[in-house]
């Protein structure tokens, strides 16, 4: 059985997650990698505190020494592996997913999340035993987290958003308590949402769900919006009309001023085969290289140290700038956009405006079996009836979610109606297939549709 998605295990906590999977996990983890020493930490959920113990004790059963961090952003965990030399980083959390879930991920010592093969090298550990020998310690270690905000204090270093108004959303997760604290000090006026620490309503704004911090920035009359997701690796903007930026066309707006200013080291960024083709286009008009991977933040990142790139990310806001981190941090990715405006003089709906954005229509179809719908004949059918629809105009995406019992359709071309037609037909089938396939219990609760571009 493979237990691990696009980031992480996840599922419902106590259901899918349990105390129990947490705990041969983190010993499967233990004996993987012979780690020594491990950071553990968590978001807001209410199920976080059992998970993470267990998770705990399973290491120490490998003989780590774990120390507990508690709530912190998941970037955190991946800066502090490096800067302070732990073996293995561990986050008790489920991102962007609604707050009856919880997973769990890792990430190496060198501050990027597991491949597939170390996944794979953890999943069949779960069932063995350790050797004979001594526990490790489990020690809290809550200063952990000066260390994170230090690091964010020193990246954001002169620095003044001074006369700036920014609608700030925490989703009640794992950013509300630094990020605040951090905007404010540079001198930005903020509305907050989402700022109190609140697992049962993780997610009900932020990045996940863009409606509350749209809506303020114009009626605050704010200059911007900033909302990061529950576990803070993911951010998304809203100009000062209220319009979402999505990550792709912020990066396609972004990479020719850094590369100007000598702030990249080569012309190329990283996409995913999600990212929209205006902002591919408006970077190869540029002389960039635009590179596509398969969703997945781990894919960008991967990507991005084989082949040199110092820029990229996905449309949901996971975005990579390497000369600062290795993987997504939405604090990180905050501070360079206001960078970025403050130095152009410039504001963000006049930064993003010449990206051209081609139509896009994604649908998220919920189905247990993702895999066994998609070989399914009458969905293959229907794939091919709808790529015939857009005549070689426009792109067609059919995948599995890599973290949800879902099935997501996205179709990308200049003609609107054709693309209508071609989700449509695929929509169809998958739903038809749903429907005549019972679903099984282990997953009837994680059927909230979520954002098409997500894992």
């Amino acid at each position: 059985m493979r237990y691990f998605g696009t980031d992480g295990v996840r599922g419902v906590a106590g259901v899918d997650l349990t105390a129990d999977l947490a705990f041969r996990l983190g010993r499967a983890a233990g004996l993987a990698f012979r780690p020594g020493n491990v950071l553990l930490a968590q978001d807001t959920r209410l199920s976080g505190p059992a998970l993470a113990t267990a998770c705990a004790a399973g290491l120490a059963a490998a003989g780590c020494d774990v120390d507990l961090a508690g709530v912190l952003p998941s970037p955190a965990v991946s800066h502090l592996v490096v800067q302070s030399g732990y073996g293995l980083g561990c986050v008790v959390s489920a991102s962007h997913n609604p707050p009856p879930d919880n997973g769990i991920k890792f990430y190496g010592r060198d501050g990027l999340k597991l491949s597939v093969a170390d996944e794979e090298r953890v999943e069949s550990l779960l069932e063995a035993r350790p050797r004979a020998g001594p526990r490790g310690r489990v020690t809290p270690r809550p200063a952990v987290a000066e260390s994170y905000r230090s690091f964010l204090r020193e990246r954001g270093g002169g620095l003044s958003l001074a006369g700036l108004k920014i609608v700030l959303d925490c989703a009640h997760g794992a950013t509300a308590r630094v990020a605040p604290m951090l905007f404010a000090t540079l001198g930005a006026d903020l509305v907050l949402l989402g700022a109190e620490p609140d697992g049962a309503q993780i997610n009900a704004t932020g990045a996940a769900a863009m409606d509350a911090v749209a809506a303020a920035v114009p009626a605050q009359r704010a200059d911007l919006g900033i909302a990061f997701d529950g576990d803070g690796d993911r951010v998304l903007f809203v100009d000062g009309r209220g319009d979402v930026v999505e990550g792709d066309r912020l990066m396609a707006a972004l990479a020719p001023r850094l590369l100007r200013w000598n702030e990249l080291s080569s012309p190329q960024v990283v996409f995913t085969v999600l990212a929209n083709l205006g902002a591919e286009q408006h970077l190869t008009a540029r002389g960039f290289r635009v590179e596509r991977v398969e969703v997945g933040d781990r894919n960008v990142a991967w990507a991005m140290r084989e082949g040199g790139s110092d820029l990229g990310g996905e449309p949901s806001g996971h975005i990579i700038y390497r000369p600062w981190a290795v993987t997504g941090d939405g604090i990180l990715t905050a501070l360079l956009v206001l960078r970025v405006l403050i130095r152009a003089g410039t504001d963000l709906g006049s930064l993003v405006a010449p990206v051209p954005l081609y139509p896009q229509l994604r649908r998220d179809v919920p189905v247990d079996d993702r895999e066994a719908a998609l070989a399914d004949p009458r969905v293959q059918a229907a794939i091919r009836a709808a790529q015939a629809k857009l005549d070689g105009t426009g792109r067609l995406i059919v995948r599995p979610s890599g973290t949800q019992p879902l099935i997501r359709i996205m179709a990308e071309g200049p003609d609107e109606a054709a693309l209508r037609d071609a989700v449509g037909i695929v929509g169809g089938a998958v739903a038809s297939y749903a429907v005549n396939t019972p679903p099984t219990a282990s997953h009837a609760s994680l059927l909230t549709p979520k954002e098409a571009y997500e894992p």
